[in-house]
């Protein structure tokens, strides 16, 4: 092996240890959206509540996949650096697909939020409904607004005058009934909502197109260390 495809060799080594870290943190970052932001999912609609799962089964690919890559650069197995392109360019074009759709649906998503929380905002208090009116409160509480557009949306669900507690200063239980305009957050929470979330699916579909042209490099790479292996097993 020539001082070219040793350099490829260790280049495919690099890459796939840093995917290897890439893979661990899509898993981390699944559970942590599962886990700790779930009440926010119920202000999506049924196509986008299963989000967090396929990013930790993302993840666990791209960790297996970037272990075959490591080991078969490492090892110089000719069958699992083949294995390893094969595995990583269908990644590949699954990445290209949900960059386009992380821009395609970046304009949906917010009349779909806008018309979950209008739906929620009228099941509020509502038996049967207490995991609209958890998410509204955590939502409330956490991004410090009132409402979709502003807090005079609660006046067709709880009546001029009153507010859920969860949109007072210092949420104390009966703060919202017969509120003062100076102690309960104003601003709308659509607005607060979008840009911690629709607001970065563009800086993901950008990564994933990104991280993908990368992953093509890669691919072309390995083909070529698979063919060098390959041609040099024939000759010993």
């Amino acid at each position: 092996m020539d001082c070219c495809e040793s350099m490829i060799k260790y280049l495919i080594f690099l890459i796939n240890f840093v995917f290897a870290i890439v893979g661990l943190g899509l898993i981390g970052l699944g559970a942590y959206i599962q886990i700790s932001a779930k009440s926010y999912l119920d202000f999506l609609s049924d196509n986008y509540l299963n989000t967090p799962i396929l990013i930790i089964i993302l993840g666990c690919v791209i960790f297996v996949i970037a272990f075959f890559g490591c080991m078969g650069a490492w090892k110089e197995i000719s069958c699992m650096i083949y294995t390893y392109a094969v595995f990583l360019a269908i990644i590949l074009i699954a990445e290209l697909g949900a960059g386009i759709a992380a821009f395609a649906l970046k304009g949906d998503l917010k009349n779909v939020i806008e018309d979950k929380m209008t739906e929620g905002m009228m099941n509020y208090n509502k038996e049967g409904h207490e995991g609209v009116q958890n998410a509204w409160d955590v939502l409330q509480t956490d991004l410090g607004c009132c409402g979709s557009n502003n807090y005079t949306d609660w006046a067709a669900t709880l009546g001029n005058g009153n507010v859920p507690d969860s949109c007072c200063k210092d949420d104390t239980k009966g703060c919202g009934t017969g509120y003062e305009l100076s102690n309960i957050n104003t601003k709308g929470c659509l607005v607060e909502f979008e840009d911690q979330f629709v607001g970065n699916l563009g800086v993901v579909g950008g990564i994933a197109i990104g991280v993908a042209f990368v992953q093509f490099l890669t691919v072309v790479f390995a083909c070529c260390l698979g063919r060098s292996i390959r041609k040099e097993g024939m000759y010993v």
